[in-house]
Parts: C-alpha cells; sequence; structure tokens
C-alpha cells in the first residue's frame, strides 16, 4: 500500500486514474509552491487559469449530461426490455431513502456544529445539491458549492484547498450506491 502511494510518474498516474498517487503528487506540488512564494506566483496564476477553464468545459459538458441520461435508459430498455425499469425504480428508492437518512443526519450534525447560520449555510448551496443530485456528479456542482461557501465567508484560500480534498476522499454517495 506505501509504495502504491508514491507515483512512478504524474502522467502515468493520471493515465491510469490513480487517484491517490495524484492526490499525493499534489500535496507534494504544493508543498514546493508554497516553499518559494515569488517564483511561484507564474505558475499559479496558470493553474489558476487552467482551474477555471476546466470548470467551464465542465458547465459544457453538464448542459448535454440530460441527453446523455436518456440515450442510456433507452438503450438499456431497447435491449432489455420495459421491465428493467421496474428493477431500476426499486433499486433508485432504496437508494435515495438511503441517502435521504444520511443527509438528515448530516443536517442534524451541522446544526449542532455550526448553529443557527447553518440554516443560512444551506440555502447559499441549495443550487449546488440540486445541481449534484441530478446529475449524480458532485463534481458538476464544484464551481457553485466554492462560490457559496465564499458567501457564507469561508475563506477561499481554505474552500479551494479542502472541497478537492473532500471530494478525493469523502465519496458519500458512491459509497452508498455500492451499498
Amino acid at each position: 500500500f506505501l509504495t502504491h502511494l508514491i507515483p512512478t510518474s504524474i502522467a502515468d498516474a493520471m493515465a491510469q486514474n490513480e487517484i491517490l498517487q495524484i492526490v499525493v503528487f499534489a500535496v507534494f506540488f504544493a508543498v514546493a509552491l508554497g516553499a518559494m512564494p515569488e517564483r511561484s506566483k507564474p505558475i499559479m496564476s496558470l493553474i489558476d487559469d487552467l482551474a477555471h477553464i476546466m470548470l467551464k468545459v465542465t458547465g459544457y459538458v453538464m448542459l448535454f449530461a440530460p441527453i446523455a441520461v436518456w440515450a442510456a435508459i433507452m438503450a438499456t430498455v431497447s435491449k432489455n426490455g420495459l421491465g428493467v425499469l421496474w428493477k431500476l425504480i426499486v433499486f433508485m428508492r432504496g437508494f435515495y431513502l438511503s441517502l435521504l437518512i444520511l443527509w438528515g443526519i448530516l443536517v442534524a450534525v451541522g446544526f449542532i456544529v455550526i448553529g443557527p447560520r447553518y440554516s443560512h449555510l444551506l440555502r447559499l448551496i441549495r443550487e449546488p445539491l440540486m445541481i449534484a443530485f441530478s446529475t449524480a456528479s458532485s463534481e458538476a456542482a464544484y464551481p457553485k458549492t466554492l462560490e457559496g461557501l465564499n458567501k457564507f465567508g469561508a475563506s477561499s484560500r481554505i474552500s479551494a484547498f479542502v472541497l478537492p480534498l473532500g471530494y478525493s476522499f469523502n465519496l458519500d454517495g458512491t459509497m452508498m450506491y455500492c451499498t
């Protein structure tokens, strides 16, 4: 496990979709950038520009998501018949019930930890939650989530660090789906 954490190269880790190796590389890269603040300014500017471009590309891709979902459903129904939809409905009912229970627990803990301001935070991230729910992808909601956290008063430096880290390690929806 420990030897698997260290990537042979960042290009190989990205090509093989080794998320943990990419995160380890990113941490080392960020520490190195932080150690040279003056020399890293052009690279940080480039990375920031690339991040904004990739978020715009993600927005464009998400415009076509409903068509892709419809096409996938139609292909499945044409191959397996209409009965497959009932199995999907039963599965999704259990999945969404489990997510509802999980979110109920998370909201309760949020009110305990943050207090009354938590309802304001929930209003600010309502749109990203709907995007994540409707696309089944929290990555699609990242830009709006970041914007909502900044409006809430969270430091943009902290949000920009914590959100991607949370996306890498805190995969609640995926775990609920697998269970």
